[in-house]
């Protein structure tokens, strides 16, 4: 697996993508290097291993991303620890792990918030609520193959969700999950084009947004619905982050949580690309290329070699980006030189006077 990952990453190096920078707050110590779930509780980052590790949540220091304290799951196991999320009273560990696609013993450990924040000998006590997936017929051992691996989690309204991991056609499958203990047949409700393995979730209720973590191969995005009606999560906006990593660590992020309204924290697994590490992502300032067009009434000439001009009203800052999420050149001006940029394809962000993002839109520079 390690060499295919090694192939990929020289296979891709020779090709800019474009991906919004995340900023990295610290490398995370050995003992939570296999970091797979991520929640914020009373000012207190909590997470946990994978299946690398016991039935343990640690709290961390987001400076020197040292464990400050270590709690034990008693009566608990960790087959393939996944994901956290919480409501007002719970929090919810998710044990539904399943690469192979062959586990018939997935299930959710619910613990009392008030037992976690006032554990005598930093032990608390679960209880479980155990489930299968309506539509799995097959249990036959196929790695890294099936559609019924999970790693996202999120408690939303009276019911857990699980985004799963999809091997097979990168994609996520939706599935509801009451928050009651208890043996449950689950069914799809509903599913979203990932295009690669969603890895992480966190649902934030002051914009009724959720937002997904993953990667494919190497390259680590993130997802965002929003406008949603209820729980058909599909029938909002869904739109896909490319996410750029500081150099020197792991782009294989498995966990994200929400820190403040347009603040999340995300932690990323020790792999061959990097440390375990804990980022920070303003999501102000996620900026997709996709979707983004190349509009010559806004921006003209385009493409352009020498002079760009930016006909907006209420302009006051454009910024020019490459596609790695550099920025390149920043203007108040509506003429702006560009001879002194290569050639290629760049993301302009425009900016009203109260230095709020009011659109993008693409460059070509020849």
């Amino acid at each position: 697996m390690k060499l295919i990952y090694i192939l990929l990453l020289i296979t891709f190096s020779t090709f800019d993508v474009w991906g919004q920078q995340i900023d990295l707050l610290t490398t995370l110590q050995d003992s939570i290097k296999e970091t797979s779930g991520l929640i914020y509780l009373n000012n207190k980052l909590i997470t946990h291993n994978d299946s690398g590790g016991g039935p343990f949540l640690f709290e961390i220091d987001s400076v020197s991303g040292n464990v400050t304290r270590k709690v034990v799951v008693s009566k608990a196991t960790n087959i393939d620890w996944e994901d956290l999320c919480c409501d007002d009273t719970y929090i919810y560990i998710a044990d539904f792990g399943n690469n192979n696609g062959s586990r018939t013993d997935l299930k959710i450990y619910r613990l009392l918030i008030s037992d976690y924040l006032t554990a005598i000998n930093d032990t608390v006590i679960v209880d479980t609520i155990n489930f299968h997936y309506s539509d799995q017929t097959d249990f036959d051992p196929g790695p890294y193959s099936t559609n019924f691996d999970a790693e996202a989690l999120i408690s939303y309204n009276d019911s857990l969700y699980i985004f799963t991991k999809n091997w097979g056609n990168n994609w996520t499958n939706i599935y509801a999950l009451p928050k009651t203990p208890g043996t449950y047949e689950i069914k799809k409700t509903d599913s979203v084009n990932s295009n690669g393995l969603v890895t992480g979730a966190t649902f934030i209720s002051e914009s009724n947004t959720i937002l997904l973590s993953g990667y494919l191969n190497i390259f680590p995005f993130i997802i965002k619905i929003s406008d949603f009606s209820l729980s058909n999560f599909s029938g909002g906006k869904i739109e896909r982050f490319p996410i750029g990593i500081p150099s020197g660590s792991s782009t294989q992020i498995e966990a994200i949580t929400t820190v403040a309204r347009n603040q999340c924290y995300i932690t990323a697994e020790e792999n061959f690309t990097g440390n375990a590490a804990l980022y920070k992502l303003n999501t102000d300032n996620l900026l997709g290329f996709d979707s983004i067009d190349v509009n010559t009434n806004i921006i003209y000439p385009n493409p352009a070699n020498n002079v760009v001009n930016i006909n907006y009203s209420n302009l006051s800052v454009v910024e020019i980006y490459d596609l790695r999420g550099a920025l390149q050149k920043t203007s108040t001006n509506e003429q702006i030189y560009i001879s002194d940029l290569s050639k290629g394809i760049y993301l302009v962000v425009i900016k009203n006077i109260e230095g709020e993002k009011v659109d993008t839109k693409k460059l070509i520079i020849n």
